[in-house]
């Protein structure tokens, strides 16, 4: 999924560098490098398989442009791009259903969409509190976590350099992970008393 993903990704960044300067074009191809993760997830989560989601996808990013003008600046441009997500995929799977004799209902496939979304949503809440609660974590553990994560080398790589096991590692990357996840689960369910 995630070359799909990024391959996309990547032909809208040669999109837009290929295009004029104007800020219509601009802020769409902003709210649509922002929103493609979703659309894709929202359209995989109804169609059902990877072939399918991609063309759903092409088809979504042409009618989000056509209707353009329709978006309303200052609105939220993902979950404007997942309701017209749900509706070309909707179609798709109505396609599918009459061609091969077989498939979810549009009920289902609403509640599907509605579990996607939900869960959708919640992982961007939990993705805006992470910086905060990884800001609270001593700073020695805020390097080990960024050597971890950003660095091009393995888990054994690391823990031979810092003359560690690997399991060491692993331990310590998941205690700091549970850490990180109860700060952000008190956080979202407790407001501003994010203790590590």
């Amino acid at each position: 999924m995630a070359t799909i993903i990024d391959r996309n990704l990547r032909q809208i960044d040669e999109f837009r560098a290929e295009l004029s300067d104007s800020t219509r074009e601009t802020e769409f191809l902003r709210g649509l490098t922002g929103a493609f993760r979703e659309i894709y997830s929202c359209a995989l989560s109804i169609v059902g398989n990877r072939l399918d989601a991609e063309d759903v996808a092409q088809e979504v990013c042409i009618v989000l442009w056509k209707k353009f003008d329709e978006f309303e600046p200052g609105t939220n441009f993902q979950r404007w791009a997942r309701t017209v997500t749900f509706n070309v995929a909707k179609a798709y799977a109505r396609r599918q259903r009459r061609r091969r004799g077989f498939g979810l209902d549009d009920d289902v496939l609403a509640k599907i969409s509605g579990i996607q979304a939900a869960g959708s949503e919640l992982f961007e809440l939990r993705r805006e509190r992470l910086p905060e609660c990884l800001s609270r974590l001593p700073v020695k553990d805020q390097r080990f976590l960024g050597e971890c994560y950003r660095s091009e080398t393995s888990i054994a790589d690391y823990a031979r350099t810092e003359r560690l096991s690997v399991a060491t590692v692993y331990t310590k990357l998941k205690r700091l992970r549970k850490r990180l996840v109860d700060c952000i689960n008190q956080s979202l369910g407790e407001g501003d008393s994010l203790d590590l």
